[in-house]
């Protein structure tokens, strides 16, 4: 796996259709639970906004993201703006949230990540594509955006 799934052009079309149907994209948008990270801005001063994948966490007020990158040997961008600024925002469904991340790691990050791979094996496909153990971040809410 060294290769990108999505296009820019994927992506933005992504952002578009879950804005207009409240989070809840149909066709080949369709799928797992997703929500809309702003976690900051880019070089050129464009907001970062990635769709992403969550879980709800059962144990805590919060939902967890796995920051997969298609398996590539990088950590995603998006993970790189949390480390350094980790208040952000998001849009859950129709609603926009403030959210605090928190990187998880040892015993609490390995019983996550293998929950989920037991719903979606694919994470384990994309684990072992990469040399670096594929990190989990909790995303616990701050208030209202």
């Amino acid at each position: 796996m060294s290769k990108k799934t999505f296009t820019a052009q994927d992506i933005e079309d992504y952002i578009t259709e879950y804005r207009a149907t409240g989070g809840k994209p149909t066709g080949r948008f369709s799928g797992p639970t997703r929500l809309l990270l702003h976690s900051g801005h880019d070089a050129d001063g464009k907001p970062h906004i990635v769709p992403l994948s969550y879980f709800a966490d059962a144990d805590a007020d919060r939902c967890v993201v796995l920051a997969i990158n298609d398996g590539l040997d990088e950590d995603p961008r998006w993970l790189r703006h949390l480390r350094a600024h980790p208040e952000v925002t998001a849009e859950i469904g129709s609603d926009t949230v403030r959210l605090t991340a928190t990187e998880i790691h040892g015993a609490e990050r390995d019983a996550i990540y293998a929950r989920h791979a037991e719903t979606f094996p694919v994470l384990l496909t994309f684990q072992s594509a990469t040399t670096r153990v594929i990190p989990v971040v909790a995303l616990a809410p701050t208030g209202s955006a």
